[in-house]
């Protein structure tokens, strides 16, 4: 009698003690949980989910020996509120790499974001499931149709009725072999074993305002889980009080004894409530893109773009070293999906660095951040050209380059070209003619006072006899344009009206827009050539609702026109001693026009130290010829969320990525395809960082750039006045050149 009470006491030690140790392996594995939202992509099928489930059978397996101590586990939550379904799936951070590994192979495009763990929620009711039979098989074949179910029962929902789904499972040691292959239970059992086994526990709670509501919310889902049932094997209901499975659903808790769910792989997937077979249900997120890890040697270090959003490698920047970024970047993404605030964190890592910058905004919102983060440092830097401010205008005189007979023709050229481009539509041989001569003669001449000539004299030396003789009569004139004048002074003014009219018209856009005429009409303004001797940070400001979109497209392509001029004389420069330069233009099809081949602009570009970023919104506002230049010459290439006929025409360029994914890329996400060591790599996708808080009183940086750079208004109208002395014929030729029209 003794021995048998020993027994039973030793036996109640031992027991405890098991419970004692597999509690305190419950409380580690709920303490170690790290959270993952998952969203899944379409197109999943059952068999790709229990391909995963298979992964988790091994990965969670256990040792014989190890039998006493709870095995490790995972857990899948799909909650469901008004806002949507959400699916949670939680892993303890030791087997974190392993499942992610998994989980990545058997469904490559599913989307993998870690988030930190929520408050225990409350629920108003609550119940677990148990199956009637272990070993009889549930009707996997039914899986699609269960969790299309499952998820449908989900929603609606109104604030704030809540639903979760909570599964923790894990893989069973290899069963024996069956003992009676004949009877029914054995075929049963062994149609059962023939996917791998997982032993599970299934919980659902419901919150509602009132209790009522709950319950009917309870039966609307359980009744779901019911769907794979089968002659011999059943989901029911648990015994456990409802307020006790409330409270193990909200604290995760681990069976201590058994578990009551047996399932293998096929079985279990249709029950998970994953979207399978490409549901399109209410509730589940929007198709988004997969996440791709950056390759090993992308620097750490440098200019980031952006943080890896690759599971596990959130905290890894994805920079570019700057001999790289002289290979230039393109950039395409539809208004507000985040390319300002990539640009504006480009030129702030560029300014902190102490690098030279241009930067053309067609919209004025990256200017005024960029000068919200100016370092102190820099301050004296900054030049900003804003044509709005005609009060204080600055000046940028693009016939002021200098005495260079090869830097002046090549600047008229670059003019010339420009117009012809803004103007094709009504740009002929003549029109090039009168432009290219005047031009020439203004760039070679200087007024009275040595001032040297702007784009704003040209109508006035066509129109003004007495003006155009004191300019012509100087010696400076090149021998080559001087037939062409005396041929033009031979003509009567009818003819001269038929021979300017078309270039009249088009020089009307500079010399009746105040903005223009103010900032084109400045003999003495800023000078280009100050970004490469003095590393200027320029800012040039275009917002069309203030300037129109016809001049300020115009006024970006003069400016990056000048610039340019002023890049090709860095040739000069001994390479060793070319500091980079970085361009920054925003909706740069409109902006850049030079009588160059884009492609080879790049190239030289490169060569010069000066590396671009171009940004624009869509592959249509590219011309066959730009887009061929840009997708075969820029290195590096940064999509935002694209349209569909984008994300098509990309997606060849940025495999494994699909079109799909390239629709699906959130707000600030990109896919980056980017040049290290002179190679473009694989893509790589990333979040860019948001814009810190404005560092400086940007409007103090503006005006004191204004204050210091520009001119009084007065002041630019009276020395306009005090170039042009003569008009009365010039008056008469005008009213000729009016009646006689466009020709």
């Amino acid at each position: 009698m003794m021995a048998a009470v020993d027994l039973l006491l030793g036996g109640a030690v031992i027991f405890t003690l098991i419970m004692g140790v597999r509690w305190v392996d419950a409380r580690v594995w709920r303490q170690s949980l790290s959270c993952y939202r998952l969203t899944l992509p379409p197109g999943l099928t059952a068999a790709d989910v229990a391909g995963w489930l298979t992964h988790v059978v091994a990965t969670t397996h256990v040792a014989p020996l190890a039998a006493l101590r709870l095995a490790p586990a995972l857990g899948l939550e799909v909650s469901a509120d008004a806002n949507g379904i959400t699916h949670t799936l939680l892993v303890p951070e030791n087997m974190a790499g392993s499942v992610m590994a998994g989980l990545r192979a058997t469904m490559p495009a599913v989307r993998i974001e870690e988030i930190p763990p929520s408050a225990a929620p409350t629920y108003t009711m609550a119940a677990e499931a148990r199956l009637t039979s272990l070993v009889r098989p549930l009707a996997h074949g039914r899986a699609e149709l269960a969790s299309a179910s499952i998820l449908a029962a989900l929603q609606p929902l109104q604030p704030p009725e809540r639903i979760t789904l909570q599964w923790l499972f894990t893989g069973v040691p290899t069963p024996a072999p069956v003992s009676d292959p004949a009877s029914e239970v054995a075929r049963d059992a062994r149609a059962k074993q023939a996917e791998p086994m997982l032993q599970a526990v299934v919980r659902l709670g419901t919150y509602a305002s009132h209790p009522a509501q709950a319950t009917s919310l309870f039966g609307r889902v359980w009744g779901t889980l019911r769907s794979l049932n089968a002659p011999g094997a059943r989901l029911v209901r648990g015994h456990v009080p409802s307020s006790v499975a409330a409270k193990r659903l909200a604290q995760r808790r681990l069976p201590l004894t058994r578990f009551p769910l047996i399932l293998n792989a096929k079985e279990l997937a249709g029950l998970l409530g994953f979207p399978l077979n490409s549901a399109h249900l209410p509730g589940l997120p929007r198709v988004t893109s997969r996440q791709l890890p950056p390759a090993i040697h992308m620097p750490h270090a440098g200019t980031v773009l952006a943080m890896s959003t690759y599971p596990g490698m959130t905290n890894r920047p994805l920079a570019l070293h700057t001999s790289d970024r002289l290979r230039h970047a393109w950039v395409l993404g539809p208004t507000g999906t985040g390319k300002s605030t990539l640009l504006a964190n480009l030129i702030v890592q560029d300014m902190q660095a102490g690098r030279a910058v241009l930067a053309v905004d067609p919209k004025g919102d990256l200017i005024t951040d960029v000068l919200n983060h100016v370092p102190e440092s820099r301050s004296d830097d900054v030049v900003l050209i804003d044509p709005s401010r005609t009060d204080y205008p600055v000046g940028v005189n693009v016939l002021d380059v200098g005495r260079d007979e090869e830097a002046q023709e090549l600047a008229v050229d670059q003019l010339v070209h420009l117009m012809a481009s803004l103007w094709h539509s009504s740009f002929g041989p003549r029109t090039s003619d009168v432009l290219r001569m005047g031009l020439l003669t203004l760039i070679s001449t200087r007024a009275k006072n040595g001032a040297p000539y702007t784009l704003i004299e040209l109508p006035e030396l066509l129109l003004n006899a007495s003006f155009r003789r004191m300019v012509t009569s100087q010696r400076s004139v090149p021998a080559t344009v001087r037939s062409f004048w005396a041929s033009y002074e031979a003509m009567s003014e009818g003819e001269r009206a038929q021979v300017i009219g078309p270039s009249l018209n088009k020089l009307r856009s500079f010399t009746t827009r105040t903005s223009l005429r103010l900032l084109l009409g400045q003999s003495r303004g800023i000078r280009l050539s100050d970004i490469f001797t003095r590393r200027r940070i320029v800012l040039v400001s275009l917002a069309p609702g203030k300037l129109g979109a016809d001049t300020a497209a115009l006024l970006g392509s003069l400016v990056v026109s000048s610039f340019w001029a002023a890049t090709l004389q860095r040739i000069t420069v001994a390479e060793e001693r070319r500091h980079p330069v970085m361009v920054y233009l925003d909706e740069f099809q409109n902006v850049l026009r030079l009588p160059v081949d884009l492609a080879d602009m790049l190239a030289q570009a490169r060569g010069l130290g000066v590396g671009l970023t171009l940004s624009h919104q869509y592959l249509a506002q590219l011309s066959d010829t730009v887009k061929t230049a840009v997708l075969g010459t820029v290195r590096t290439q940064v999509c935002y969320q694209l349209q569909p006929e984008d994300a098509r025409a990309m997606s060849a360029r940025f495999m494994p990525l699909m079109p799909d994914d390239l629709v699906g890329l959130a707000v600030y996400e990109v896919a980056i395809r980017p040049c290290v060591e002179g190679a473009t790599l694989g893509p790589v996708t990333g979040r860019t960082l948001p814009l810190v808080p404005p560092t400086t009183d940007g409007a103090l940086i503006a005006q004191t750039s204004l204050s210091r750079y520009g001119r009084p208004r007065a002041e630019v109208e009276t020395a306009l006045s005090e170039r042009l002395k003569a008009r009365s014929r010039g008056r008469d030729l005008g009213r000729a050149v009016e009646e006689g029209g466009e020709s």
